[in-house]
């Protein structure tokens, strides 16, 4: 077993049919993966917007929603701050 918990995340996690959507929500990580994941799913047109969610982690020097937000700006996803 390759992570401690991979036992339990099949149980946990499981894939669906991807369909349009309003918007796609990245929950709180310090993984670059994740929204490199979701830039390719904007680019192809399945949401226009993202919603990047995080707060202050040891793992990124700022909030895991900048620090997601500037990996989705360097792969070319348009941010807007909306109040």
């Amino acid at each position: 077993m390759s992570f401690p918990f991979e036992c339990i995340s099949n149980f946990m996690f499981f894939e669906t049919e991807l369909e349009q959507s309003d918007i796609i929500l990245i929950p709180e990580a310090s993984h670059p993966q994740l929204m490199e994941r979701v830039a390719t799913l904007y680019h192809s047109g399945i949401a226009q917007f993202i919603l990047p969610s995080g707060g202050t982690t040891l793992h990124v020097e700022t909030t895991e929603w900048e620090f997601l937000k500037n990996v989705g700006v360097a792969l070319g996803v348009l941010f807007r701050i909306i109040t």
